[in-house]
């Protein structure tokens, strides 16, 4: 099942990282195995000069479904989104499901 943006907590979450402020933006979401594991596109903005450019990235996560409600679990999903922001360069895929 497709899920829009907004029914998501992390759309348009901002992050501070060692690299700088990013906001986290949704481009799409799907349910998967019977609705346990969500598949998430993320676009990563982080602005260059004055907000009139951004440097963007793309990611995509996949994520068990109650740790993005749940306040405790979402602190731990957000801090693996920075880790992987400080820590790569580029494009890429983070599995959260599969540890």
């Amino acid at each position: 099942m497709t899920m829009q943006p907004e029914e998501l907590p992390l759309h348009l979450s901002e992050i501070d990282t060692s690299k700088g402020k990013w906001l986290i933006a949704v481009y799409g979401g799907a349910e998967a195995q019977t609705g346990e594991t969500i598949l998430l596109k993320l676009v990563l903005e982080q602005p260059v000069d004055r907000g009139e450019h951004f440097r963007a990235r793309e990611l995509g996560v996949m994520v068990l479904a109650p740790e993005l409600y749940d306040p405790d679990a979402f602190a731990d999903v957000v801090s693996r989104i920075r880790h992987w922001i400080e820590t790569t360069e580029g494009d890429g895929f983070l599995d959260l499901v599969h540890r």
